[in-house]
């Protein structure tokens, strides 16, 4: 408990020692001390997003397979192929050289 107290006031002294030397070094170790903070939050942030998805996840599944079958009866595939691109192309007058 005393490594751990000691540990803290140390730290602290650091802080205030740097404190009195000038407003950069006390912007400068408030970035250094809040990234691990901030890291934290944002693991806690992805964590907690990927749990709460992968529970709606499933339902999602079954609606998405029956939209795509009604599609399928319903609707024909279009494919927009390349060729159109290219017939613009060449319909384009040259640059003089």
């Amino acid at each position: 408990m005393e490594k751990i107290s000691s540990f803290f006031s140390n730290l602290w002294s650091l802080i205030y020692t740097k404190h009195e030397q000038g407003i950069f070094n006390t912007i400068c170790l408030g970035i250094l001390l809040g990234l691990p903070v901030l890291v934290l939050l944002a693991l806690l942030f992805i964590c907690c997003h990927c749990c709460w998805s992968r529970s709606g996840k499933n339902s999602g599944q079954s609606e998405r397979k029956k939209k795509k079958k009604k599609k399928k009866k319903g609707e024909e595939d279009l494919w927009i192929s390349a060729q159109p691109k290219l017939l613009q192309l060449e319909k384009r007058p040259s640059l003089p050289v």
